[in-house]
């Protein structure tokens, strides 16, 4: 993927799970509460850019941003309890706000696109082409409704 947005964000699911594996195995329950927020935010951002319309995107794009803002937190607790120490706790930090600013930017222009007062969503996508597309022959719109038996005359 070539997003910033997800660049940036898996550099700091990366950072964030190498911080949660050295901290102390009493505190697990915190090591995986940050490195599963912080790979959320990556994950959300893919899985959104797959999905069908670009609201369906947004709405995963904004899961991603309440993740890292979990991140942002974790972070924060991490360095006020002595747990990591505040070279790590700022190049973490500013890993998090640079990735925060490209996916709000990138949140903004998809936002931009989509139409005013418009309830369809508009796609990111071509449309598929017409084999992929079941009720092109059979006039169902549902994926899978094609009868694959060959048709058979009218008596």
């Amino acid at each position: 993927m070539q997003l910033d947005a997800w660049k940036l964000s898996d550099d700091l699911a990366l950072e964030a799970f190498r911080v949660g594996r050295q901290l102390p195995a009493d505190l697990r329950w915190l090591s995986l509460q940050l490195m599963r927020s912080a790979t959320s935010v990556p994950a959300n951002i893919a899985e959104g850019y797959h999905r069908a319309s670009l609201r369906e995107y947004l709405q995963f794009l904004s899961i991603a941003r309440g993740s890292l803002a979990e991140v942002e937190y974790y972070l924060h607790f991490l360095g006020r309890a002595d747990l990591i120490d505040a070279a790590t706790e700022r190049r973490l930090s500013d890993l998090t706000n640079r990735s925060g600013q490209t996916l709000s930017g990138l949140m903004g222009a998809l936002r931009a696109k989509l139409p005013a007062r418009s309830k369809s969503a508009p796609s990111l996508r071509e449309p598929p082409p017409d084999y992929l597309i079941d009720g092109a022959t059979t006039g169902d719109p549902r994926p899978g409704t094609r009868d694959p038996r060959p048709e058979q005359p009218s008596p």
